[in-house]
């Protein structure tokens, strides 16, 4: 009989936070333009109907019930939503290592690529953020481990394959603003440390952090893993434009699609638009395409051949400073299937830089 009332009582308690959040929401909306009630319209379902519609016109009605959802599952105790664990401070993706390939798998489109072409080639795994904050993950975490797993890659590398360490790099700064907060991916700032190890490896001296200029293009960010969950108490993020005014520019930039047809888009790598869309991540690259050739005003011959998931795209504009040519090649669009993207015989350096999570799919 007890089990009978506490049971009720739970669900009591439940529906009362789901009825607080809902007004909640309700009225965070704009309550002037709600459609309003009448006893004819209430009771003939027609103000049920324009509620309906007018959710799915400001902010889509699945959403509103989405964001209600992600709400009472975490005050009920609940600390993942949608495959995502809700920390107080950020938002971190779980990580399933169901259906990894081996460390030789793994490891061999890149060897290929080195032992087909011989050109000098780097690789860079960038692990997730909940693999750098792994103390910060609820107790009992279910969590794939991916360091090991990076590290076994490099260890089956090509010996002329030269690899970077970017965990290394980023768990020393991880009490720095290196990763979203409701993103999956990497800050600038995370990128500029792991390029100054990797510029490094490449023959290069890395541009001081000193020498730039850094510009918050917005405050309002909310990343892949904010729409996965609709989950807004963790603060947006901010998107930042480095610049250094002594440093190289660009003089063209050309978007290839599959089949080779060509659009230029000026000598401008961000596109500000983005700023005004639902993915503001695009700023850095601008829209997505399948390859992009981008020159600069720089007359050295270095020309590089960059692999890359879109973690690459806030790296882009630090190695830019050091190449007269840099073709990009998106692994998102290419898949295992890379080498088709350009001829590496036109390049002088070639570089792989990816998540972890994007590389084994890969690899598959």
């Amino acid at each position: 009989m007890k089990n009978a009332k506490d049971s009720r009582r739970m669900v009591l308690v439940i529906l009362g936070i789901y009825l607080v959040i809902v007004i909640g929401t309700i009225a965070s909306l704009r309550v002037s333009a709600l459609p309003k009630p009448t006893l004819k319209t209430m009771t003939n379902g027609q103000w049920s109907a324009e509620l309906e519609t007018y959710f799915q016109e400001h902010i889509g009605f699945r959403n509103v019930l989405f964001r209600i959802k992600s709400r009472t599952d975490l005050l009920v105790g609940e600390k993942m939503v949608q495959g995502i664990y809700v920390t107080d401070d950020m938002l971190l993706e779980k990580i399933d290592s169901s259906g990894w390939c081996t460390p030789e798998d793994a490891a061999s489109p890149v060897n290929a690529f080195y032992n087909g072409t011989g050109l000098p080639t780097y690789l860079v795994l960038v692990p997730a953020a909940s693999e750098v904050y792994e103390s910060a993950l609820p107790a009992n975490a279910v969590n794939a481990e991916q360091l090991t797993g990076i590290r076994q890659i490099y260890r089956a590398t090509a010996a002329g394959v030269r690899c970077v360490d970017a965990y290394s790099i980023l768990s020393a700064l991880k009490e720095r603003y290196i990763y979203y907060r409701t993103d999956t991916r990497w800050t600038s700032y995370g990128a500029y440390y792991v390029y100054q190890a990797a510029i490094q490896k490449m023959g290069f001296t890395p541009i001081p952090y000193q020498r730039y200029v850094i510009t918050h293009k917005s405050t309002e960010f909310r990343g892949d893993l904010y729409t996965r969950c609709l989950y807004d108490g963790v603060k947006s993020d901010v998107l930042d434009c480095w610049s250094n005014e002594s440093g190289a520019r660009i003089t063209s930039v050309t978007a290839f699609d599959r089949i080779g047809r060509s659009q230029e888009r000026g000598t401008q790598l961000y596109d500000t638009d983005a700023l005004e869309s639902e993915d503001m991540y695009r700023f850095y690259l601008g829209e997505p395409c399948y390859k992009l050739v981008i020159r600069t005003n720089l007359d050295n011959g270095r020309r590089l051949l960059l692999y890359k998931d879109d973690y690459a795209d806030c790296m882009l504009p630090f190695l830019l400073e050091h190449y007269s040519e840099i073709c990009v090649v998106n692994l998102d669009m290419t898949g295992r299937d890379f080498t088709a993207a350009a001829d590496p015989a036109g390049y002088t350096q070639a570089l792989f830089l990816c998540s972890m999570q994007k590389w084994e799919q890969i690899c598959k």
